[in-house]
């Protein structure tokens, strides 16, 4: 069994072997929570480990696409709209795969749930290849082994009776009815002489078929066998519960591999359970970038954890998602001053905006905004003071307007403007960080500088008609930028020391 953290390991274990096939799996009858995708991430993530070793790497995603649906499913895939699960109840005990698409977008249901699923994997930069189960079943990928399994069943069923205390299948494979195309409740009755009589409990149909005719699909256990031997999978992940030595899915499927389909081995890989306070289920992908959900589910693969408020509160405010600015700081931060320039904003970054908004709201009680000052966080200053705020905001406002000046450039002219307040810098700045609600925010030089200019010259104008219904003298200086002396407002400042 692998470590907590198994990637350094798993590129150990296959240093000698140039191509690598991983393989996760699925049934798509619905699209579940974010808890669902660990799996696939983690798959993913050791993927990505033995590319950067230099190995090939296949990475398939199978859907079990011939599993019937059943109610708890469908319930889940329509919302529990309770006019379409009325509508859809009857097809429960059907493969998916055999189902019409109750959106009429895809060629069947599962079709639908695979994209939908994929599409959910690719905003989390995960692109495994889609594999459909039902599809080789069609095309008779899987008749060897189904006939293998029928011309030895009595075999099989003491293979696991003898091996496996306390595991007792139900079937080896699992008929769909000729008549009504259920496959929950049908029964092998007899296999002989190349025929198989099914019988159906769903319609009390009883049928012969021959092996030839005969659809259907095999035991899980069996199924997980049969691809493995098929598609030559070299490691696949498994949660703990899979795991266990007796009846657990992998020690059988591997043990029927190893018996009856030609012993290939593979690799487990323990992923642990991901537990969700129920409010916050569906809402990480909206509310986490893709790299912060995924760094969750796979930095440590094999521990069990469970979803809470501080937890997720907690890994943004130590993701780093731009230089020096952690998720939870970017939120607090800078995502106000965004919010007025969206046109101006890249995809990503309004991907970031988007995500924020959305944290804030689901995990921060908050909405974001950026907020113009009040009357009475203007009126509670000296008017000295903000005198000082607004040349200092004319002189920033002049600086910003040269469109050729790169951040540092700003910084460093702004330094030279905030030296000129002397021991009034740190009034002047308080009072400004209070009217653009940066109080515990970013340095001055960055919000300055990130903060649209429509908003600076929109702030300097609510002081300066301020400053004028005081009776205080407003002047703002014309010296270049570069040599700023904020006179006026520093004379007044020693003037009531």
């Amino acid at each position: 069994m692998l470590s907590s953290n198994p990637y350094p390991e798993l590129v150990k274990r296959f240093a000698n072997q140039q191509v690598v096939t991983i393989a996760t799996g699925a049934t798509c009858a619905y699209l579940g929570d974010e808890r669902n995708l660990r799996e696939f991430l983690v798959a993913d993530e050791v993927a990505r480990w033995l590319r950067r070793a230099g190995h090939t790497v296949i990475f398939y995603l199978i859907d079990d696409s011939l599993d019937p649906l059943n109610f708890r499913q469908l319930r889940v895939a329509v919302n529990k709209d309770e006019k379409l699960i009325e509508q859809y109840k009857n097809w429960c005990g059907k493969p998916i795969s055999q189902l019409p698409d109750p959106w009429g977008c895809h060629e069947s249901y599962a079709a639908h749930f695979e994209e939908e699923l994929l599409n959910r994997l690719h905003r989390l930069d995960c692109h495994p290849t889609l594999v459909t189960t039902a599809k080789l079943y069609e095309r008779g990928v899987y008749t060897p082994y189904i006939r293998l399994v029928l011309t030895r069943y009595d075999e099989i069923f003491e293979f696991l009776r003898t091996n496996f205390e306390g595991y007792k299948p139900e079937k080896l494979l699992w008929p769909l009815c000729p008549h009504c195309l259920y496959i929950h409740e049908t029964d092998i009755k007899k296999i002989d002489k190349g025929l198989v009589d099914i019988h159906c409990h769903s319609c009390e149909q009883h049928s012969s078929v021959t092996f030839e005719e005969l659809q259907c699909k095999l035991n899980w256990k069996l199924d997980c066998a049969v691809r493995w031997a098929y598609f030559k999978i070299d490691a696949e992940p498994f949660s703990k519960s899979y795991l266990e030595p007796q009846t657990g899915s992998f020690a059988v499927a591997q043990a029927l591999s190893r018996e009856y389909f030609g012993g290939h081995k593979v690799l487990p890989i323990q992923y642990g359970l991901v537990n969700m306070e129920k409010k916050f289920s569906n809402t990480l992908l909206a509310s986490l970038p893709g790299s912060v959900l995924r760094s969750l589910l796979v930095d440590r693969p094999a521990t069990d954890f469970k979803l809470t408020r501080d937890l997720l509160v907690t890994a943004a405010s130590r993701y780093t998602v731009m230089p020096g600015l952690s998720y939870l700081d970017f939120i607090k931060q800078l995502l106000p001053m965004w919010l007025l320039t969206p046109q101006s904003l890249t995809r990503e970054q309004r991907d970031l905006l988007s995500h924020g908004i959305a944290f804030g709201r689901h995990f921060l009680d908050w909405e974001a905004h950026l907020p113009l000052p009040t009357r009475e966080s203007i009126e509670v200053e000296q008017p000295a003071v903000l005198s000082l705020v607004h040349t200092l905001l004319g002189r920033v406002i002049r600086l910003r307007e040269n469109s050729e000046l790169t951040s540092e450039q700003f910084q460093q002219s702004l330094s030279g403007l905030i030296d000129c307040l002397g021991s009034h810098k740190g009034p002047t700045l308080h009072r400004l960080r209070i009217l653009v609600g940066q109080e515990q925010g970013l340095p001055a030089g960055r919000f300055l500088f990130l903060l649209p200019l429509e908003y600076l010259r929109l702030l300097e104008y609510m002081v300066h008609l301020y400053l004028q219904s005081v009776g205080e003298t407003v002047s703002i200086q014309e010296e270049d930028p570069s040599a700023l002396s904020i006179v006026s407002g520093a004379t007044q400042m020693r003037a009531i020391a």
